[in-house]
This record gives structure tokens, C-alpha cells and sequence, in this order.
């Protein structure tokens, strides 16, 4: 079994995960806040960025996983378990919430009921594939991930063991697919993306499969991120489809880079990475919610009114969610998952027997 590459603490994730987030964050805020700005490709290439960090983050889970697991089957459902208590409680949370309290899905809207097949399918995470509208903008990434969360198991099986750089074959026929099978039928969208999460594989793939040690420093790293950001063109409102090539190109390109810099030393600042990579699903999802509130329930107060409750909601808000859902239903899912791998070995004890 190769080392992983992934660690309990890693400065380089949490740096590219935070960049994610806050360039969704800001998008949106510069476009709530500042209606003369534009900033949407800003925001989606934060999206593809967590694309990325999210693929090879998962490969080195289903490399720890594969410790303990005595068959491809028991893994692959046991990581899907774990992904499930992951993404829904949460979602699930939110899409509750914007139909009882009549939220719009993005600040600046207006509220409309997408009726119950939408409201079911936004439930499900499953809106690209009925053509519903999403009941909160962020969420239209969600089903993104949840149809390449089945998809990433064989990906692994596909480059573990002494199988190297397969990734890059992978890549290159990611790029085929991107190309031809969305074109098919629109239900098949997630393979637009497949490059990006594709990307995530190659850089696993090549620090599983490295001979040798040096690396280029660590303060290539944030350089790179933003190089990524500028040459994706961050200032402007043009359809992610229209810059498809480009976010593929980029994609690879923070995939390759990162498993080709040095591990970033923990300090104080990391340390804020660190803490809002760990709450940044719940920032992700939470932040269109703040700013409506903001900027348009509470438009008739004054500007230092408004600061303060933008700035503890952005803050406290995931911090509770994390606390309260996400945190132990993540532990939960692990402990269903390990279960059902220790039943998985016992299993195969009392057939060898």
C-alpha cells in the first residue's frame, strides 16, 4: 500500500479551500452590495476550485478506508455512507428553511414556490437532472458533487496499487466526455465538470507515485492559487460553459502544482484557513441567506447597523451549523461506515472459516 498523501492537518488544503469559499463569498457580496460590479466568474471559479480540492481530498479518504475494507463493495458503499451524512443533513436544513420562511434563492430576488417536484428534487440534490430551478443559488453545485461522489470509487479502483499515472489517461478521456455526452442529453451536465474533479485524481495520483523529494517551496503555492484566479478572468459575468477550456486548463494546472509544492508551516494565519475551510460548507450555503437579510430585510438601517450583524452572521452562523449538525452528523456517518466495514471483515472471517 503506497503512503498517502493526504494529512491530518495540511496548510496547502485548507489555503485552497478557503480561496474556494471566500471567492464565493466576495462574488456575491460585491454583486449584492455593489450592484455597478460583476465578479460572477469570480464566484464559479471558486466553485471549480472546490471541485478539485474535493476529488483529491476523497481519494485519500478511500485510500485510508481501503485499510480497513475486504472488498472494493464494502468500500465503495462505506464511502458513500460517509459522503451522504456529509452533504445532506445540511442541505436538507436549507432547503427546509427557504420554503418555510419564503427566502429567494439569491439576495437580490423574489421569492417563488418551485413547486413540490422542485422542491423534492432541490431535497434530493437531483435539480440538474429533472431541469427544476434551485431553491438557494449555491445549491446548484450540490448535485454536482453527489453525482461524482458515485463515480469517484471506481475512479480509485481505476489508479490504486502499482498502477501509475493512470490518472492522466483518466484526465484525457474526462475531457472527451466533457466534450461529447453533455451534448447528448442535459442530465449528463456533470460531466462538463468531470475535468475539474479529474484534476483532483492527478494530483493524488502523482504524489502517491513520486520517486523522489524536492519540491518547490511552499510560497509558490498562494501564488499559484491567484495566478489560477487572475487567468481564469475573475471580473466579469460570463457563463461557466463559455469558459469551460479554461477552467479545465486551470484545473490541472492546481492539481499538478499542488502535489509539486512544499507543505505550508501552521502559524497564526493558517490558522484562520484552517478554521474557515473547516466551516466553509456551512459559509457556502448560509451566505446568500445573510446577505438578503442584510442588505434587504434590514435595508432601512443604517450602515453600522448593518455591518455588525453581516459580520457576526458570516461568522456565526456555520460556526453553529458546524457545531450543531455538521460535526456530529460526520461522526455519525463514520460510525455507521466503520461499522459496516468491521461487519464486512467478520463477514469474510466466518466464510474463510
Amino acid at each position: 500500500m503506497p503512503p498517502t498523501p493526504h494529512r491530518e492537518f495540511s496548510a496547502n488544503l485548507d489555503l485552497l479551500r478557503s480561496v474556494a469559499v471566500m471567492s464565493v463569498f466576495l462574488s456575491h457580496l460585491m454583486d449584492t452590495a455593489l450592484n455597478d460590479w460583476r465578479f460572477g466568474s469570480l464566484g464559479r471559479f471558486g466553485v471549480i476550485i472546490f471541485f478539485v480540492h474535493t476529488s483529491f481530498v476523497l481519494m485519500a479518504s478511500l485510500q485510508r478506508l481501503e485499510k480497513t475494507a475486504k472488498s472494493d463493495a464494502s468500500l465503495a458503499l462505506a464511502f458513500w455512507i460517509r459522503r451522504f451524512f456529509r452533504i445532506y443533513p445540511l442541505s436538507v436544513l436549507f432547503v427546509v428553511l427557504m420554503a418555510v420562511f419564503r427566502i429567494p434563492p439569491y439576495a437580490q430576488g423574489t421569492y417563488v414556490w418551485i413547486g413540490l417536484t422542485g422542491f423534492l428534487a432541490n431535497l434530493a440534490l437531483m435539480q440538474n437532472l429533472t431541469g427544476s430551478h434551485d431553491i438557494l443559488s449555491p445549491l446548484w453545485s450540490l448535485p454536482l458533487e453527489v453525482q461524482m461522489y458515485l463515480m469517484l470509487p471506481f475512479c480509485y479502483f481505476a489508479i490504486r496499487g502499482d498502477r501509475r499515472y493512470r490518472s492522466l489517461a483518466l484526465w484525457i478521456l474526462s475531457v472527451l466526455m466533457a466534450l461529447t455526452l453533455p451534448r447528448i442529453n442535459f442530465r449528463l451536465s456533470v460531466f462538463s465538470y468531470a475535468p475539474c474533479f479529474a484534476s483532483g485524481i492527478v494530483a493524488f495520483d502523482l504524489i502517491r507515485s513520486r520517486k523522489w523529494t524536492w519540491k518547490l517551496p511552499a510560497w509558490v503555492w498562494p501564488i499559484g492559487i491567484f495566478a489560477a484566479i487572475a487567468l481564469f478572468g475573475p471580473h466579469d459575468d460570463i457563463s461557466l460553459p463559455h469558459k469551460f477550456y479554461r477552467a479545465w486548463a486551470l484545473s490541472l494546472l492546481l492539481g499538478t502544482l499542488y502535489a509539486n509544492v512544499e507543505e505550508g508551516r501552521r502559524n497564526w494565519i493558517h490558522n484562520v484557513f484552517h478554521w474557515i475551510a473547516e466551516h466553509s460548507y456551512g459559509i457556502y450555503l448560509s451566505h446568500s441567506v445573510v446577505f438578503w437579510f442584510v442588505f434587504y430585510r434590514m435595508a432601512q438601517f443604517p450602515l453600522w447597523a448593518q455591518i455588525p450583524i453581516l459580520i457576526g452572521g458570516a461568522i456565526g452562523i456555520p460556526a453553529i451549523l458546524y457545531v450543531s449538525i455538521e460535526k456530529p452528523m460526520i461522526l455519525f456517518g463514520s460510525r455507521v461506515a466503520m461499522r459496516l466495514l468491521r461487519n464486512s471483515v467478520v463477514s469474510k472471517e466466518r466464510q474463510l472459516t
